[in-house]
């Protein structure tokens, strides 16, 4: 037996008698490696719908208020519910009960299921030759790696604080082992609510809103919850809580032979692999593309002869202009990026931004407008076009503009690479490069599935008027209210 059986073996057994998990006859662990999904859970009888599939005790999760690290030193745990991050705070429990306590930790046969750094691939892992052939997606752009070194920073200290035989352990920790252990947490934590694990069963939430890394929330590792994979299109359980324990639902009727998928979440494929180091081969149920602000204003300059200093000034005015703020109640339409979903359908606030910047350009003159005159035009046109908008009609120059914003994006990816993409039956054959550049071609085809997907989403969900017709309803507006305030004004004898 190797030793990733042997591992699993001990895992499973550490799971009923140990942590006192309470599985149901009908499911296994599983070694799915021949299919390159390491170990995953699959029924071995047929589950029904709502079965509870096994039930894990609150004291057999792993979070900072159950770790050894709190009861040797007690003074930390009002540290790490008050002063640090919850995810830093794992970071250091898990530390501690790796690197000290060792294979006396509670959760030593669990740790040794933990896939082995050199088999992750969150992109914190990614070499820079590697992260080239993510080109040109914005996932790059989400790394975070500046955060994690000033996070590693920050632990060091903690650490030290602490002193004695954890305090030489920060002699050794460095870098590499903290992306380690944050990529784990990020593969495979929960964010369970505090509030349930304080109250009783039954008891009413209080109604306040706070944000999942407040307080009343704490990344918690849960096991066997983690070693289910996890699909946005096969999912077929769920995890929920009560005040004593964890229970995975099936959501679904699971079939014999049919492995139990959890979902991480509604996330494209850029981000399942940021965050959890695969990728869907069939594309995510989610998966988007993104149009740059950058198009949009590359776009109007080209295509109606838009000047940048124009183009900056519209875009400050939605910015910033608090009538137009209220209009929108708040909801900012000038964003870095739009996402473009695989379903045919774009985010809003780009309707509204693209149709509001093409129509601007039309106007007569505007250009030349001084700062009040362009603002007071600027509030009217955006006006004119939610009006449209929220009447199912956009302008012709609208879908011209848009479809010329998706062409332009696409420019940037290899498309003649991505269009001959192709599964390999054998992947766990590959090499890690090779995998990773394989993973990196289905992020990229992903993301120019979603854009192509909406390069006729205007054609789909609205009705097309001439730009003459909005056009001539805002110039008519602005010549009816200028009449109105001349005759508002004194007369004035000569």
């Amino acid at each position: 037996m190797d030793t990733f059986s042997k591992n699993t073996e001990c895992f499973v057994n550490w799971l009923e008698k140990d942590a006192k998990i309470e599985v149901s006859p009908k499911i296994k662990v599983k070694d799915l490696r021949s299919e390159s999904q390491g170990r995953a859970v699959v029924a071995i009888q047929k589950v029904k719908k709502d079965e509870t599939l096994f039930e894990i005790p609150r004291t057999s999760v792993l979070n900072v208020t159950t770790s050894k690290l709190v009861r040797d030193y007690p003074w930390l745990e009002e540290k790490f519910l008050n002063e640090i991050e919850s995810w830093e705070g794992l970071i250091i429990c898990i530390l501690y009960e790796m690197e000290v306590l060792k294979d006396k930790s509670q959760w030593a046969p669990y740790f040794n299921v933990w896939n082995k750094p050199k088999d992750m691939n969150t992109l914190i892992f990614w070499g820079e030759k590697e992260l080239e052939f993510l080109q040109p997606s914005l996932v790059l752009e989400r790394m975070g790696r500046r955060e994690a070194k000033e996070m590693y920073e920050r632990i060091l200290k903690v650490i030290k604080q602490v002193g004695g035989e954890f305090a030489d352990v920060a002699v050794h920790f460095e870098f590499d082992d903290f992306a380690y252990i944050a990529s784990i947490i990020l593969s495979y934590s929960f964010d369970m609510e505090m509030q349930d694990m304080n109250t009783d069963e039954g008891e009413e939430d209080s109604g306040d809103e706070e944000e999942p890394e407040s307080k009343h929330y704490l990344k918690s590792m849960i096991p066997l919850a983690d070693t289910l994979n996890a699909d946005t299109n096969k999912f077929n359980a769920n995890l929920t809580y009560d005040s004593g324990s964890l229970k995975m639902v099936a959501v679904k009727d699971i079939e014999m032979d049919e492995q139990v998928y959890n979902i991480y979440g509604e996330h494209p494929n850029s981000e399942i692999l940021r965050r959890y180091g695969y990728v869907e081969w069939d594309g995510s149920k989610y998966d988007f593309g993104e149009v740059l602000l950058k198009d949009i204003v590359d776009v109007l300059k080209e295509t109606l002869n838009a000047s940048s200093q124009f183009l900056e000034s519209c875009i400050d005015i939605l910015r910033h202009n608090s009538t137009i703020q209220d209009l929108l109640e708040g909801e900012d339409i000038v964003l870095n990026s739009y996402d473009c979903y695989s379903d045919g359908e774009s985010v809003p606030q780009s309707t509204v931004l693209v149709q509001t910047l093409t129509i601007l350009c039309q106007i007569p003159g505007l250009s030349e407008a001084n700062g009040k005159t362009l603002e007071r035009q600027v509030e009217r046109v955006i006006k004119k076009c939610l009006q449209l908008i929220e009447g199912g009609r956009v302008t012709e120059s609208y879908c011209t503009t848009w479809k010329r914003c998706i062409t332009k994006r696409l420019e940037k990816y290899p498309l003649a690479k991505i269009d001959l993409f192709k599964v390999p039956s054998e992947k766990n054959l590959l090499t890690s490069e090779d995998l990773r550049g394989l993973m990196a071609q289905r992020v990229l085809k992903s993301e120019v599935e979603s854009l192509r997907a909406c390069e006729n989403s205007a054609d789909k969900s609205y009705k097309t008027i001439p730009d003459q017709k909005l056009l001539a309803n805002i110039l008519k507006s602005k010549a009816t209210t200028s009449e109105e305030s001349a005759a508002k004004r004194p007369c004035i004898q000569k």
